[in-house]
């Protein structure tokens, strides 16, 4: 049976098909380019931190049904629970399923964020501007920068323009991820499995472990179980 995950963002919109609990197919589309899909009648669920989409999505996929924050079975210690964000919830459910219950979660993309989960509660962390952006930033703010993508340096100084805007946006989130990284190995004293995921998140796999799929495998888990429909 076909079943397909779908992963809403602000930017982007991921599909994974999945075939015998196997990933089949995997998309990364602009919101444009996702409306130019022809209708498909697959069963599945989706997450949304875009509500203003998901009239266009249901036309595509009229079988996919949307995930509900409430239902989804994770401890949060959080101030402002109904200020939190229903892709966090769902990435600290992911990753207490496929990595233990003491994780430090980095996503990166169009914010950078690191969240804390303590013996599988979840405890909030920081948010910045994810890489991407910042880079866009600087080249609209700035005429005589150019708009770079995103990429894998490994450099101890840029010696072009590319290398020392790209070079000096993802040296500031990585010393940013460290820091916050230290702190709460030191402050907790736990053994942290870090886990990395969103569409920048390769550029920091250094840090641990990278999951592209990461909040897709809990998609299909919640899916599976009938939770969260």
């Amino acid at each position: 049976m076909k079943l397909v995950t779908i992963d809403v963002g602000n930017s982007t919109v991921d599909l994974v098909v999945w075939e015998d609990n196997q990933r089949k197919w995997f998309k990364k589309l602009s919101h444009k380019e996702f409306e130019k899909l022809e209708l498909m009648n697959i069963y599945g669920i989706a997450v949304s931190v875009k509500p203003s989409f998901n009239k266009v999505l249901l036309r595509k996929f009229p079988k996919v049904r949307f995930l509900k924050k409430d239902y989804i079975p994770v401890r949060i210690a959080y101030k402002t629970s109904h200020t939190l964000g229903i892709d966090r919830v769902l990435l600290a459910y992911s990753a207490i399923e496929f990595y233990g219950k003491d994780v430090i979660l980095i996503s990166a993309g169009t914010a950078l964020v690191i969240d804390l989960i303590l013996e599988g509660i979840f405890y909030g962390g920081f948010i910045t501007l994810g890489v991407s952006k910042k880079l866009k930033a600087l080249s609209e703010m700035t005429e005589g920068i150019p708009e770079f993508l995103p990429k894998k340096l490994n450099l101890s100084i840029g010696r072009s323009t590319e290398e020392c805007v790209v070079g000096g946006v993802i040296k500031e989130s990585e010393v940013f991820l460290k820091e916050v990284i230290d702190n709460w190995k030191k402050e907790y004293k736990r053994n942290f499995r870090v886990v990395i995921t969103g569409g920048d998140g390769e550029l920091f796999e250094n840090l641990g472990v990278y999951d592209k799929f990461l909040i897709h495998k809990g998609l299909k888990k919640l899916l599976d179980a009938n939770i969260g429909i």
